[in-house]
């Protein structure tokens, strides 16, 4: 008797039954998740910008002057103006006042604009298939052949 023969024998005798286990392979399985990822693009641009323009307009505008007229009329008395005696039967003038024309331009506010950005949060859904595998195990049933049905001519 050999020592596997005699290790099996006392195997037998120490316990009924001797399990052994004993890993033959490991198999990884796998799934597919979904990663969304949000991508900005830009659509449009805007470019804000005051624009002056202008225009020519007529404005109508009074002016007054005064004047002072003196006319000297032939008769016994003589009339001076600085000075100088005036001549009988002639007008003199002399300005008083004169209006000029002064512009001025003012500012008033026209129009209010108000300028907002606004952003819309709105929730999309898009369908994706995602794979995922699997274990599939099958029972084979593998029989021992049957050596009865085999006849071996040499023992005949």
């Amino acid at each position: 008797m050999n020592e596997r023969e005699r290790a099996g024998q006392a195997g037998q005798q120490d316990t009924a039954t001797d399990e052994r286990r004993e890993v033959v392979g490991q198999l990884v399985l796998h799934e597919e998740r979904a990663e969304v990822e949000v991508l900005r693009e830009q659509t449009g641009s805007v470019q804000i910008r005051r624009v002056v323009t202008e225009r020519q307009e007529t404005v109508p505008i009074t002016l007054v002057s005064e004047r002072l007229e003196i006319t000297v009329t032939d008769g016994g008395g003589r009339v001076v103006m600085n000075g100088e005696a005036l001549e009988p039967g002639r007008t003199y003038t002399i300005e008083l006042s004169e209006e000029r024309v002064q512009i001025h331009k003012q500012v008033y506010p026209l129009q209010e604009v108000t300028i907002a950005k606004q952003r819309e949060t709105v929730t999309h859904t898009e369908q994706v298939t995602l794979r995922r595998e699997e274990l599939d195990v099958q029972r084979l049933d593998v029989r021992a052949p049957d050596l009865s049905s085999f006849s071996d001519d040499s023992q005949r």
